[in-house]
């Protein structure tokens, strides 16, 4: 609950614009929507976020710019704004941070430097929301042990309010604007009927929900006509204003009838819904149709059909995170399958032309499949984006629904959300509020529960190793520490949630939140689960290897012979505390040693071990909390700065560098060539929380070996292999664009999660990136 004594934002007057004009728009907006807030407190959260929704859209709408074939866009001055699906992480002083619920931007101050009455206003408005604001009310919730051990130098780090669901929009499409407000309003009728209060009010939300996306349809339809009319408009900028307006006035009274119309209708909701975290799942599927009856029909050529979806992948690029925001085509279980496939290879086409860093396309396929989708695939590739991301479905399916409790026909809608993890499209919302510093874990279990600089981050544990087993005993103390901190974050979200935001648009388009009358996080959505990102996987494999072989000498292969070494557990701990230090023959010993990503037998065993044996206790920690499914994953940025809080560990590496990045190896160990890299990934137990693997590729393996890579490719994926991250590049073009940027605009690189021009980069991520093994 919020302080008592928390001060209230400025009340200028009843009227939201009355004596505010000298104000900023956005501060006027933050104002307006401050105080609907305040007057629907002790509304029914639904009710509440419907008013709430009523001042934010379309006032924090972007407005049409110069160029774009649809409408649709954020204003990125908002302040204070209901943020209905977003990943979180705790929000600071120094950003907005990334916050679900009702949010507050703690920048804003910095960005709102206009006037003495803006800035007089922005003051107001963050002591309010401080304590008011979905993150804050919730960590106020957290026990003294939470705070206690919840940092960004400990084990688990982060906490947050938001969650994620790529939403089932081929409902919408279907049915349009009317007939989802008909379906919203017979079921209110029901409810109304039966007497069901909280059902009704949930209902009463949901349509003036879609009663504010009439309104933003309006608003656009006005604004492109306003546009249009111009005289100082070009002949071919006003045709599309004027397709535009015309588009988005016929959406209110009927479904759309043109891929046009379907991709207008599906990015506005979109932007409405998601804020800058913009999921495409399955949107093969929804605009296949519409794809292929416009070009058979002659209304669009092929040509004109891509262009529009290349014009879709421009708004993406203007109006969405580049960290986030996939698009995923392929896979089993689309409705209508060779049209979907139809737009999946336009969609690749459209990726192909652009060669931007988003949207962050991604195919499924499986065996069966129009084979023509993965061939287009190493087109594309090849040509150097590193778009499309390849998800084996023969392998996902069934690891997926392992990893989430759900049945295979259910994990046939699995969607890798943003950087890789798990969730089920349309079905299960993944609360993803925490990061897992796995090296970290390690670290605990061999300084007794604190780094090797005395910080405590874990429980107490004896650091007496008789043997390796003592030291994996130890090690599992923390791991089981971890884990129960993680769920114990997902939980209190859960409990705080249903009585502060419904999140209608992201309701209305997932499983049976309509039918229940219900929002997701309170008894809607029909699955509820989280996931902890977890990193530095390899590091720790590699770690528990190296000291397996130098300290207690059990070395269960021939080879490597520095296994006779002996190194005692003392002096590997003084070592870590000295970052090295004095101890560089000892440090070269330990990065001799055995590393994941060159097919070595008993290095994958023990990534394998350490995987099963955290999706094992994450997932008992989620089912003491009441989750569904609670599953770790190894997948993102998170690598880069989290190694940052990290001392130096048994891999080699030296406090600060960042970890290997997902389900890699650390950049440069893998030396056995690409087939050891893809057997040692292939080993890895699908039933996890999402796992990606980057891989450097020459650009002449696809020009002048291209049939032998695509066999090697084959071979992965029939071995089990579950995913590829593909970047080509020529290694002397990366290495002249440190020192030429301006020769190199397009060169794109994957990082973690996320792609990126590399002239973007910090000179230290460039220098990680160059490292990394370039197979030839």
């Amino acid at each position: 609950m919020s302080s008592p004594s928390a001060p209230t934002p400025p009340t200028l007057s009843t009227d939201p614009l009355i004596g505010k004009e000298q104000l900023h728009p956005s501060v006027r907006q933050a104002i307006h929507f401050t105080e609907t807030y305040q007057q629907h407190k002790g509304s029914a959260p639904a009710i509440r976020e419907a008013a709430c929704l009523r001042t934010q859209f379309p006032a924090l709408l972007s407005p049409i710019e110069h160029g774009d074939l649809f409408a649709g866009g954020h204003i990125r001055d908002r302040i204070t704004y209901i943020g209905s699906i977003w990943w979180a992480m705790m929000p600071s002083k120094r950003g907005p941070g990334k916050q679900g619920g009702y949010c507050f931007d703690f920048a804003a101050a910095t960005r709102f430097p206009r006037t003495p009455a803006d800035k007089e206003a922005i003051a107001a408005l963050e002591s309010y929301w401080s304590t008011e604001c979905t993150w804050s009310r919730i960590s106020q919730t957290w026990d003294p042990d939470m705070h206690r051990f919840l940092r960004d130098d400990s084990q688990i780090a982060g906490g947050g309010s938001g969650f994620v669901v790529p939403l089932e929009l081929d409902r919408l499409l279907q049915l349009g604007i009317p007939g989802i407000l008909a379906a919203i309003r017979e079921r209110l009728h029901l409810a109304q009927q039966a007497g069901e209060k909280e059902e009704s009010d949930f209902l009463i939300g949901l349509n003036t929900a879609m009663e504010v996306l009439v309104d933003c349809c309006r608003h656009y339809a006005a604004q492109a006509s306003t546009l249009a009319a111009d005289p100082s408009t070009d002949s071919t900028e006003r045709a599309n204003l004027t397709r535009m307006s015309t588009c988005l006035s016929a959406l209110e009274t009927r479904p759309p009838q043109s891929l046009y119309e379907a991709i207008q209708l599906w990015w506005l909701y979109s932007v409405l819904a998601c804020g800058l975290h913009i999921e495409g799942w399955r949107i093969d599927g929804a605009l296949g149709d519409f794809y292929a009856a416009d070009i058979d029909s002659g209304r669009l050529t092929e040509d004109e059909a891509i262009e529009l979806i290349c014009g879709l992948w421009k708004m993406f690029l203007k109006h969405s995170d580049p960290a986030v925001s996939r698009v995923l085509v392929g896979g089993r279980g689309r409705r209508n399958e060779p049209a979907a496939d139809r737009f999946a290879l336009g969609a690749m086409e459209a990726t192909r032309r652009l060669h931007q860093v988003i949207p962050q396309l991604t195919l499924r396929f499986y065996s069966g499949q129009n084979p023509r989708l993965l061939s287009k695939a190493y087109d594309v590739l090849g040509e150097g984006c590193t778009f499309p991301m390849l998800y084996n479905d023969d392998i996902n399916i069934p690891g997926v629904a392992r990893a989430l409790n759900v049945s295979e026909k259910l994990a046939e809608r699995y969607y890798p959300l943003g950087c890789g993890e798990y969730l089920i499209g349309g079905a299960t919302p993944s609360l993803l509020s925490v990061g897992w510093s796995v090296p970290k874990s390690l670290e605990a279990a061999l300084f007794g529960g604190t780094d090797s600089q005395g910080r405590e981050m874990g429980p107490a544990n004896d650091t007496a190793f008789g043997s390796f087993d003592d030291l994996w005993q130890a090690f599992h103390q923390q791991l089981g520490h971890a884990a129960d901190y993680g769920s114990r974050v997902h939980a209190k979200n859960l409990a705080l949630a249903p009585g502060d935001c419904s999140f209608l648009l992201g309701s209305l388009f997932l499983d049976d939140c309509l039918q229940r009358g219900r929002g997701i996080l309170d008894g809607g959505a029909r699955h509820k689960g989280g996931c902890i990102m977890g990193h530095g996987f390899s590091n720790t494999a590699d770690a528990l290897v190296a000291i397996k072989h130098l300290v207690f000498n059990e070395a269960a292969s021939p080879t490597p012979k520095q296994g006779k070494g002996g190194i005692t557990m003392t002096e590997l701990r003084e070592a870590l505390k000295q970052n090295f230090s004095g101890y560089e023959d000892l440090r070269r010993r330990l990065l001799s040693m055995p590393k994941f990503g060159n097919d070595h037998e008993e290095v994958d065993a023990m990534l394998v071990r350490l995987w099963q044996e955290i999706s094992a206790l994450t997932a008992a920690a989620g089912t003491r909390v009441g989750l569904d499914f609670l599953t770790v994953s190894s997948v993102n940025p998170g690598g880069y700065y989290m190694g940052v809080f990290c001392g130096a560990s048994p891999d080699g590496r030296l406090a600060g560098e960042p970890f290997a990045i997902g389900n890699a190896p650390t950049a440069g160990a893998d030396t056995h060539g690409l087939t050891a890299l893809l057997n040692s990934v292939a080993k890895v137990d699908p039933a996890n929380g999402g796992a990606t693997t980057n891989i450097k590729l020459a650009k002449n393996l696809f020009s002048a070996n291209r049939v032998k890579l695509e066999a090697l490719f084959t071979a992965y994926w029939k071995r089990g292999g579950m995913q590829a991250t593909v970047t080509v590049v020529n290694q002397a073009e990366l290495e002249d664009a440190v020192i030429h940027p301006e020769r190199y605009p397009h060169l794109l690189v994957r990082l973690g999660g996320w792609s990126a021009r590399f002239i973007d980069l910090s000179k230290e991520i460039q220098q990680e990136i160059l490292r990394r093994t370039l197979h030839a």
